[in-house]
């Protein structure tokens, strides 16, 4: 049986190996960093940020560097609102707040729909912070079968989610964390047209989605009946620059209630961040560094993928992701991951042990390599001692 078989009902539930484990791995300079989900600096459009800079400053003067709305910097937020209808939603720029990051944005839309003793739903596996903050709510977590490219199986999902009516049902929809899947157009809105019968709320995370080789796809938001049914979340962490910690949240009716909790959180985000950000979509920066981002990222799938058929036991299955630069493997047996952890890092190369994604204990050893933050000439001797200390 796969791990991605291994599905149970609703639980409390803490992942061993949490953010603060993974982010904690990313300043150790001896490791080849294959665990943490951020990518390597010398890949972030530094020039152009700084004539993001630049412009922002000459644009905005005095108001970037004061305080704010909550719901935060009006000009981010009308060039959000462009870059969304080129996606199929048409929704004003007061109806999105800015947050720091993907992660407070994810954080208030459990917050808003979910509490104690609830029940929430999310892909297996699933990201790891996203459990955490589950759990942290005080909510049970209902693990969901997916295919590690496909993403979400609903015929199987439907049974779960009719059973236990979950307040809320949290998917990555394109490039999900951590086995890159992406739902089909077709997917997307059977799942939408299922949440809305059952009176479930879909929490998307969109956070990957302009990393898709083809660009961004239309998100759940952009489909009927869509407004008060789906909470967007996402960032520019992954695609831009993790260091701005600029995010955003589209929380439809939950619009008065989300912005009284980010305000009470951290008043609002920074107002320098979200101004740079603004001149760097205005300037055309972002779109120019996604042509050579989504390349790149192809290039280190590639080779992370032929490392794995190469040096991995025959039989692995390995994810084959439509962008981004996670994949996700399955070794045919199983073996003691966090052992396995261990002999790798003291080898020196580190990966995210798959239990951290899992509700459940894995079936096989399992495992999420991320392709652009250990350097290209490393990737292949980092799969090679991962191999060796596999027994």
């Amino acid at each position: 049986m796969s791990t991605l078989d291994k599905i149970g009902k609703p639980v409390r539930y803490n992942p061993p190996v949490g953010l603060l484990e993974f982010m904690r791995q990313v300043g150790n300079p001896s490791l080849i960093n294959m665990g943490a989900g951020v990518p390597d600096p010398a890949l972030l459009p530094q020039k152009a940020l700084m004539a993001a800079f630049s412009h922002a400053n000459k644009k905005y003067g005095g108001s970037m560097w004061a305080y704010q709305t909550p719901e935060g910097h009006m000009g981010l937020r009308g060039q959000i609102a462009k870059r969304l209808a080129k996606r199929g939603v048409r929704i004003e720029a007061g109806s999105i707040i800015l947050t720091s990051g993907c992660t407070q944005a994810l954080k208030l839309a459990i917050s808003a729909v979910a509490g104690k003793g609830d029940v929430v739903a999310c892909e297996s596996p699933g990201y790891y912070n996203l459990l955490e903050q589950i759990h942290e709510a005080g909510a049970k977590v209902l693990p969901l079968p997916i295919d590690m490219n496909k993403g979400l199986l609903l015929a199987e999902a439907e049974p779960l989610l009719r059973k236990y009516r979950p307040k809320c049902l949290v998917v990555c929809s394109s490039l999900s964390n951590p086995t890159g899947a992406t739902l089909s157009q077709i997917a997307r809105k059977e799942l939408l047209k299922l949440c809305v019968k059952l009176g479930i709320v879909v929490i998307e995370d969109d956070i990957y989605a302009e990393l898709v080789n083809d660009g961004a796809p239309k998100p759940i938001l952009s489909h009927a009946n869509a407004n008060d049914q789906v909470i967007h979340v996402t960032s520019f962490c992954k695609s831009a620059s993790p260091g701005l910690r600029v995010g955003y949240i589209v929380p439809g009716k939950w619009f008065e209630k989300v912005a009284r909790m980010k305000c009470n959180t951290d008043l609002h985000s920074s107002v320098v961040s979200e101004a740079i950000l603004a001149s760097f979509l205005e300037l055309g920066s972002f779109d120019r560094h996604l042509q050579k981002l989504r390349v790149l990222c192809q290039q280190r799938r590639e080779i992370v993928r032929d490392g794995l058929a190469r040096y991995f036991p025959k039989g692995t299955k390995v994810s084959n992701p439509q962008g981004g630069f996670l994949i996700w493997a399955e070794l045919p047996f199983a073996v003691d991951l966090k052992a396995w952890a261990q002999r790798s890092i003291a080898a020196g190369v580190s990966f995210a042990q798959g239990e951290a994604f899992l509700t459940v204990q894995a079936s096989n050893g399992c495992l999420r390599l991320n392709c652009v933050r250990a350097k290209k000439q490393d990737l292949i001797k980092g799969i090679r001692l991962m191999a060796d200390c596999i027994r």
